[in-house]
């Protein structure tokens, strides 16, 4: 395999030896595919796609009631409101 492969070519080896009864080593000695390579790609698009699902999904987030210890930090317009990550961001 030439080291200059595009990406799809290599999604596509990727979902073809999913689709197999092959394992790996074979896979890639029948196709003429360095066995690092395949694994680099292999890894590269699976963590590629769990980010993908992960940065577009909705969190929810759960309102409080008014609480005196709030009040002290509630903005003066009722319209805004004010989100505190848990690392005080």
């Amino acid at each position: 395999m030439s080291p200059y492969q595009n990406h799809a070519t290599m999604q596509g080896h990727i979902t073809h030896w999913q689709a197999s009864d092959l394992t790996q080593a074979v896979y890639c000695k029948e196709h003429g595919i360095k066995p690092h390579i395949f694994s680099y790609y292999k890894k590269k698009f699976s963590s590629d796609s769990a980010v993908a699902k992960h940065s577009s999904q909705l969190v929810p987030v759960k309102l409080l009631a008014d609480d005196a210890s709030l009040s002290a930090n509630r903005p003066s317009d009722p319209g805004v409101l004010r989100l505190t990550h848990a690392n005080g961001l």
